[in-house]
């Protein structure tokens, strides 16, 4: 099965393999497996990454809470980030922020 979806902003997304990951939620982001991965495409509502190993997952999608969403807008195409530590840093940020 490939997943195609054309929603909410984003343009086409990639085809994907059937057990290509995606966490979309700040839950499923943070208990994702930790790993250090490169951003290799950004669309407004996902993002596609690829760990040491050549694992291929996304974070986002249309449905993605507002959190995710914003951790990805924040992140740069081509770099690389050790997960879900980045996404952790990012929430205790945005909490910080809120507080003051």
């Amino acid at each position: 099965m490939l997943l195609l979806a054309v929603l909410m902003g984003c343009k086409t997304a990639p085809v994907a393999p059937q057990h290509t990951d995606v966490y979309e939620s700040n839950l499923q982001v943070l208990a994702m497996p930790s790993c250090a991965a490169k951003m290799e495409a950004f669309c407004t509502c996902y993002a596609l990454f690829t760990d040491a190993e050549g694992r291929k997952f996304y974070i986002g999608s249309p449905g993605a809470s507002e959190d995710v969403g914003h951790f990805i807008a924040s992140l740069k195409e081509g770099e690389s980030y050790f997960l879900p530590a980045a996404f952790a840093g990012f929430l205790a940020q945005r909490r910080t922020a809120a507080e003051k």
